[in-house]
């Protein structure tokens, strides 16, 4: 596999990991807080039928999640001096087949600009928080919202850069739907054997 192919194949992989972990991650988190669809009743439910009774399986899936993410997403804004993954490097690539290097990288800088903020706290979180760890690390508060047009933005900052390579576009927006259907039927199964071990003990 050529350079080109292989820097494409990464940056597919590595977006599909971050956002299958993102949504674990928010998915999981969502289903205990009381504010989000079934409310309080359903968030009980499924912290005493659920998370309370599997707890170190959940704890551990739920720091797993965020870490993946949180890496999986960083490296696409990682310095390109290094000789590993990073934008850089596909713009670099793109601009091999193409004389326009200072137009891509204009339309890059105006997708990534309204975002510049938490790329700088994606990076931070996974400096501190993954890949090291802080001894006094900072307290932050990740709004789903904000990380999903992060994640959006990517998204085409990555089918532009396909377009020059191989005319080719990629689509993730299925991802969040196959996941919450997942979910949704782990805890529905979790729930109906508990309570049936519980009938059985009876």
């Amino acid at each position: 596999m050529n350079r080109r192919n292989k820097l494409f194949e990464i940056a597919s992989n590595r977006m599909f990991s971050a956002l299958n972990a993102f949504y674990i991650w928010k998915i999981i988190g969502q289903s205990i807080n009381i504010h989000q669809e079934g409310g309080e009743e359903k968030a009980n439910e499924n912290l005493e039928w659920i998370i309370n009774k599997y707890p170190s399986f959940f704890q551990q899936t739920i720091i797993n999640s965020y870490k993946t993410f949180v890496c999986d997403l960083a490296i696409f804004f990682d310095a390109g001096k290094y000789e590993s993954f990073s934008l850089h490097k596909l713009i670099e690539i793109a601009s091999e087949k193409e004389n326009n290097l200072l137009e891509i990288k204009s339309q890059i800088q105006e997708i990534k600009k309204p975002h510049g903020k938490l790329i700088s706290l994606i990076i931070r979180l996974r400096n501190q928080d993954v890949a090291h760890q802080a001894l006094n690390p900072e307290q932050h508060h990740i709004i789903y919202k904000e990380v999903e047009d992060l994640f959006v933005a990517v998204q085409k900052i990555l089918n532009l850069l396909s377009e020059y390579h191989d005319r080719s576009w990629t689509v993730w927006d299925h991802l969040e739907k196959e996941m919450e259907g997942d979910i949704s039927w782990i805890f529905e199964n979790l729930k109906r054997g508990e309570k049936q071990r519980l009938k059985g003990i009876e």
